[in-house]
C-alpha cells in the first residue's frame, strides 16, 4: 500500500517536471533502457552522485523501475511511460504557444530507432534539449 499523499494531483506533477534533471531523464529512459554510464553520456552536465540521487527520487516516486534488468539498465514503469507523454505533449504545446511558426507535433515528434547506439542517441540529445531544455 502507497503512502497516502496530501497534495494535489497537480502539485505532485509539477514537483516532478519542475525538476532541473527529472524530466529529461524520464524522456531518455522511456525511449530506452539504460545504464547510468549512458545516462551521463546523454547528460553531460549532471555528476555520478546527482544522477544517483535522481534516480533514488524516480523510484522512490515509482517512475523508475526499483531493480535494474539484468544488464544493469534502468526503465521506467507503465506510471513513468504516462509520465513521459505528458512531459513531451507539454514541451511541444509550449513551443507552439511561443511560436506561431513552429510545425505541428506529428511533424516535431521523430525519435531514433529504440535500437539506436548510444553514439546515436547523444547525437540527437541536441534536438531533446531544445524540447525539454
Amino acid at each position: 500500500m502507497t503512502e497516502k499523499k496530501t497534495e494535489s494531483g497537480l502539485a505532485y506533477t509539477l514537483k516532478i517536471m519542475a525538476s532541473q534533471w527529472q524530466p529529461t531523464m524520464i524522456y531518455w529512459l522511456g525511449f530506452r533502457p539504460l545504464t547510468k554510464g549512458e545516462m551521463l553520456q546523454l547528460l553531460p552536465k549532471l555528476t555520478s552522485d546527482q544522477l544517483a540521487a535522481e534516480l533514488h527520487a524516480l523510484q522512490n516516486l515509482r517512475v523508475v523501475n526499483p531493480v535494474m534488468d539484468d544488464a544493469n539498465q534502468y526503465s521506467l514503469t507503465d506510471d513513468g511511460d504516462q509520465l513521459r507523454q505528458l512531459i513531451i505533449s507539454s514541451s511541444l504545446w509550449g513551443l507552439q504557444q511561443q511560436d506561431d511558426n513552429e510545425d505541428r507535433i506529428s511533424t516535431n515528434v521523430v525519435e531514433p530507432e529504440n535500437t539506436a547506439s548510444i553514439k546515436d542517441l547523444v547525437k540527437y540529445n541536441g534536438v531533446v534539449e531544445k524540447y525539454l531544455g
